[in-house]
């Protein structure tokens, strides 16, 4: 048995993306291991305090086998860079601020998003002796640079040294340092990471809620749901470029019953229910946003499950989490995607792939897809969740993650 210390800003009852350390946790207990997590209070994706928490300086609870040590932060998740900055460095401080809680833990585990949640960890190894390996969900300071947050400009260009200066040193110092798409290898052996440090572990989903489900006829009817349904269900930012789906619609106005349906909100939802207003009532539904166990329930109402992301240089070689958690619900895809997701999409034998931002290719996707019928359908889905068993599922992925923690445990140089 290893004792594991996890790092991580965000932990449940978090929602949205911030789910992802509980179930990496949870699958490392299963696995035999004593798990602590080091996180803050719980504010995402509203940025506001949960209701079931207040701020204090310690709060230790007992989740699903997990011990979790909550310390203090600045709760945002707003568009302010300045709030958002607080946020993330509030953290730091406060994980390094109380290491003593967890020296006792033989290896780190950084759940790197955003990248200042290594600083803990650097600090340990040096007060400690403890190794630490890196998960890399988001590429830094690239993700930054290609947001919104900051105005392009001298501050920026700034902001970004200083956090290549620090992402760079934080992969230096950890043992091991793992990533969830192939083409984050590449960007990191060019930074000057040696590939033989480099692993690559797919996320994977809670087995528990997203695997194959019966639909349910009656959620339909009460949607007004019927036909041939094209389900986009996530956020709805500017990221995902969903603006291609409604402009394919202009291409398929010969399929009378084909129903598009967005299943949940972001920044982005006003401006396309403005685009999808020109269309009869009833052609693109927007269900806003829905609680998890709801939108699992909605996935089956779908013929063919829908992923989105603008065509990036970073978005290339990354993985949005709807890829696994079609798969593993055993849903048919159309995906606009290019890069490492459009690779896998297309390996799974789940679905189809159009390059994003063309909506005449889009269109012809999801033709093809609805004139394979019911019974085809079914069989991609099929395929698609067995390629998922095979190669990204929890049985998978958490023993990965867990020898790379055990050899760090064994080979750090500075464990004392």
């Amino acid at each position: 048995m290893t004792r594991i210390g996890i790092i991580s800003q965000w932990y449940d009852p978090e929602g949205g993306s911030a789910v992802l350390p509980g179930i990496i946790s949870r699958s490392l207990v299963a696995l035999g291991h004593e798990v602590h997590v080091l996180t803050g209070f719980p504010n995402y994706p509203s940025g506001r305090l949960h209701p079931d928490y207040r701020l204090r300086a310690y709060q230790f609870e007992m989740m699903n086998g997990v011990s979790v040590h909550r310390v203090p932060l600045f709760p945002s998740h707003d568009g302010s860079a300045v709030r958002r900055t607080a946020n993330y460095l509030s953290f730091a401080a406060s994980a390094v601020a109380r290491l003593d809680l967890l020296r006792k833990v033989d290896v780190w585990l950084v759940y790197s998003s955003p990248a200042t949640v290594a600083l803990p960890a650097m600090v340990a190894r040096w007060l400690h002796g403890r190794p630490y390996v890196i998960l890399v969900e988001d590429m830094w300071p690239d993700t930054l640079a290609e947001s919104d947050y900051v105005r392009p400009g001298r501050a920026l260009d700034q902001i970004v040294r200083i956090l290549h200066r620090f992402c760079n040193a934080s992969y230096r110092q950890a043992t091991h340092v793992a990533v969830i798409a192939p083409g984050m290898v590449d960007i990191l052996a060019e930074r000057g990471v040696p590939r033989d440090k480099l692993s690559v572990v797919y996320n994977w989903v809670d087995e528990r809620r997203f695997r194959p489900r019966p639909r349910d006829p009656q959620l339909a009817e009460s949607l007004g749901l019927s036909g041939f349904v094209v389900m986009y269900a996530g956020s709805m930012g500017n990221l995902q470029g969903l603006d291609v789906v409604i402009d394919a619609m202009e291409h398929l106005t010969d399929i009378s019953d084909l129903t598009l349906v967005f299943a949940g909100s972001g920044v982005e939802e006003q401006r396309l229910r403005e685009l999808a207003s020109g269309y009869p009532p009833g052609r693109v539904v927007f269900l806003g946003q829905q609680p998890l166990e709801r939108m699992i329930e909605l996935m089956p109402l779908g013929d063919v499950q829908l992923i989105s992301l603008r065509d990036r240089p970073l978005h290339r070689k990354t993985m949005p989490s709807k890829v696994q958690s079609s798969l593993a619900c055993g849903r048919p895809i159309v995906a606009a995607l290019a890069g490492d997701a459009a690779r896998l999409v297309d390996e799974s034998g789940a679905g189809f792939v159009a390059p994003p931002g063309d909506p005449r290719a889009l269109a012809d996707a999801i033709r093809r897809m609805y004139e394979l019928g019911t019974e085809k359908r079914q069989e991609l889905g099929r395929t698609g969740r067995q390629f998922y068993l095979e190669h990204l599922s929890e049985r998978i992925g958490s023993v990965a993650l867990a020898n790379l923690l055990e050899q760090a445990r064994g080979q750090d140089p500075l464990r004392r």
